[in-house]
């Protein structure tokens, strides 16, 4: 039965350490047992999520509340026709203490600030010292200051690169359509369309949660992930040059030919192709930096005697 203590123990404990991997692998069989256990673990979540506002409650006059509630109901054991009177009290106590909790949520009410990017590369510093850097046509939604048990920013769409401050009491977390990476501290890049999610950890270590009772994962530096949003599925690779578009710098480390060409692809915008007559094994060992796409492909070239030919939306590679 799901109103065992040892259930409720499990999630209350996971969500209070979210990033300890035992917890984080028992929590994930538990949903994946059956249906009713992961909308269970889905309620409690949004309790625990909701219950760091309950605090708000206690700016309430308890004391005037209760006096005036009390008042009414004198007067309304005293004479059964002062009912309406007695009615107007309540409802005069309820209409005051709403209209205090209204006050309290205008007033506890965080501002989110929205920041779009257009044709360059623009960053920011969050309230609780993390910097988040965007790269051109991103759009990114925070709070001006936190408030709750985890730190929650929104990405629309684009790329970004995260390096977040550690706070273990307070879970960083990215929220993109129904997918979210969650952090203690440590940096990343995230390249966010409607089709597809890349996540490439630099340091530390993060979760990926693909959508509600979906199985997450968990990145450590230098793992990465593509996840395709239609098709619900990702597939798990090596990091390289995920953070180029801010570095400027491409490294390759024993890198196979093919990924070379994709990277080149992804990173100057262009459609490069390789076209092998035959199983082409080669890996690349190079760095550049700040180099153009024509004297990348002059080395390609020189050190695998390729040949290269352009059409209209393509570059081409041949090999001998």
């Amino acid at each position: 039965m799901l109103n065992q203590p040892e259930y409720l123990d499990l999630i209350v404990r996971y969500l209070n350490n979210p990033q300890d991997e035992k917890l984080h692998s028992d929590i994930v069989s538990f949903c994946a047992e059956s249906k009713s256990n992961a909308s269970y673990f889905k309620d409690v979540e949004r309790i625990w999520n909701l219950s760091s506002q309950s605090g708000r409650l206690n700016h309430l006059n308890e004391k005037e509340a209760v006096a005036n509630f009390h008042q009414a109901l004198k007067k309304a054991s005293s004479r059964s026709t002062n009912l309406i009177k007695w009615l107007s009290g309540v409802a005069a106590t309820i209409l005051l203490a709403g209209s205090l909790y209204w006050l309290l949520e205008l007033r506890n009410t965080v501002e989110i600030i929205s920041l779009k990017t257009t044709s360059s590369i623009d960053s920011v510093r969050l309230a609780d010292g993390s910097t988040v850097v965007l790269a051109n046509h991103t759009v990114v939604k925070y709070p001006k200051v936190f408030k709750g048990s985890s730190r929650e920013i929104f990405l629309s769409k684009g790329k970004a690169f995260f390096k977040v401050t550690k706070d273990p009491q307070h879970p960083f977390q990215i929220i993109m359509g129904e997918s979210k990476v969650s952090v203690l501290g440590t940096s990343f890049n995230i390249d966010y369309s409607p089709s597809k999610i890349d996540l490439d950890v630099k340091t530390g270590k993060v979760i990926f949660s693909p959508y509600s009772n979906g199985a997450s994962s968990i990145l450590t530096a230098g793992q990465a992930l593509t996840y395709n949003i239609q098709k619900r599925e990702f597939t798990t690779r090596l990091s390289q040059n995920a953070d180029s578009w801010l570095t400027k710098e491409l490294v390759f480390v024993d890198t196979p030919l093919g990924e070379v060409c994709k990277q080149l692809s992804h990173y100057y915008s262009k459609n490069i192709k390789l076209e092998a007559n035959h199983q082409f094994v080669e890996k690349f060992n190079a760095k550049f930096e700040k180099n153009s796409l024509n004297e990348v492909l002059e080395v390609l070239k020189a050190t695998y005697n390729l040949k290269l030919r352009e059409t209209k939306d393509n570059i081409i590679l041949t090999t001998p």
